[in-house]
């Protein structure tokens, strides 16, 4: 049974749990599965075992039909920042509408445990490329990988923007 932590009609999000590995190794997306072997990867399966034991991990999907996405963080202990990363299901065309809704709601959601972020995605994908731009990202520069090209993006939530900072506030008289 899965653990709703955000729930908007059909759809929720629920803490990432081993017995879901089958699941996500069935429908993930062919992007996914590309750029898991151009990580290194032999298996798929290894990937989301190493995902899943060494990240923050959560999944998406509408109540009765397989997921939408599985998203998370990547702590590392060089890093300033957690590494945001998103894997899809193969039915990410079909669902693309509930996706983006769902990952601003996820968004929301890690930061508050999280304002400051980073991304990399594989400068093939322009869709997520967009999709990162829309979710607040900024490019901060280019990293290669062998012969592969990846964008890096930063994400840092405004403080500003915190209704409980006190300078947010608005003035009682």
């Amino acid at each position: 049974m899965d653990v709703k932590i955000i729930n908007r009609g059909p759809y929720y999000l629920t803490p990432l749990r081993k017995d879901h590995l089958q699941e996500v190794h069935d429908h993930l997306s062919k992007e996914n599965r590309r750029e898991l072997k151009l990580l290194g990867y032999s298996s798929i399966m290894q990937a989301l075992e190493e995902m899943y034991e060494c990240s923050e991990c959560y999944l998406a999907r509408k109540d009765g039909e397989p997921f939408l996405f599985v998203g998370g963080l990547w702590y590392d202990a060089g890093d300033d920042m957690p590494q945001m990363f998103a894997m899809f299901s193969e039915q990410l065309g079909d669902n693309f509408t509930a996706i983006a809704r769902g990952s601003k709601m996820f968004l929301d959601y890690i930061d508050k445990t999280n304002p400051n972020t980073t991304m990399t995605i594989l400068a093939d994908y322009e869709h997520m490329i967009q999709w990162a731009l829309w979710l607040g990202y900024e490019p901060v520069g280019v990293a290669l990988n062998g012969n592969n090209k990846y964008v890096e993006f930063v994400r840092c939530k405004n403080p500003h923007a915190d209704v409980y900072d006190s300078t947010s506030r608005p003035m009682m008289h």
